[in-house]
């Protein structure tokens, strides 16, 4: 009579090491669904910038009728925001483009700003820059049906751009970096608490 002899460590060893692959899966979701947060961008669907990526939505800050100088709208912006951001460069009549996403349009912007006020008619609304810094890229859901956007011309009254109180966002493959860091961690940590 032949006996099969199981090796029980080995056994154990695998069972453990399928434990610690059940484990580390929730922290590798999570930084997979951070990834694809960052990495998702905000294509242009319309000439010439067709298949442009104009990286996410801008953030909506706020919005109010004003009127005036490029001065006039830094004061209201500062009144907002701490510290304060100054003045770059107001372009007047900027054209805007549809994307592949409803209700998001996009503009090129000329300095890189940390932000940006859109204007029409009375109406100022002003956006953290946190996308491409090269565009802007606003939901017209965010604005009152005051703003009159989208309009029938594609045009923005003016655009004003505002440099310092600088937004940081974290590149792709810096989100990809932490998340295969936090899975080598865990894992570093697990075998450590075998040994």
């Amino acid at each position: 009579m032949n006996i099969a002899v199981v090796n029980t460590p080995l056994l154990l060893e695998n069972t453990t090491v399928k434990q610690r692959f059940r484990h580390s899966l929730p922290l590798l979701f999570i930084s997979l669904a951070l990834l694809s947060q960052v990495a998702m961008g905000v294509v242009i669907t319309q000439s010439p910038h067709v298949g442009t990526d104009v990286g996410g939505t801008d953030i909506f800050i706020a919005e109010t009728a004003l009127t005036g100088s490029p001065a006039t709208e830094t004061a209201w912006v500062n009144s907002l925001l701490d510290p304060d951001v100054t003045f770059a460069i107001q372009t007047e009549t900027v054209d805007y483009f549809f994307t592949d996403t409803a209700d998001v349009y996009a503009f090129a912007l000329s300095t890189a700003p940390s932000h940006f006020v859109i204007k029409n008619s009375t109406q100022v609304a002003l956006f953290a820059n946190v996308g491409s810094m090269d565009w802007g890229v606003f939901n017209t859901l965010s604005l009152s049906s005051a703003f009159n956007l989208p309009g029938e011309e594609f045009q923005i009254s003016h655009v004003t751009e505002l440099s310092g109180n600088g937004v940081n966002v974290p590149e792709p493959s810096t989100m990809a970096l932490l998340g295969l860091g936090l899975l080598g961690m865990s894992i570093a940590r697990r075998k450590a608490k075998k040994a």
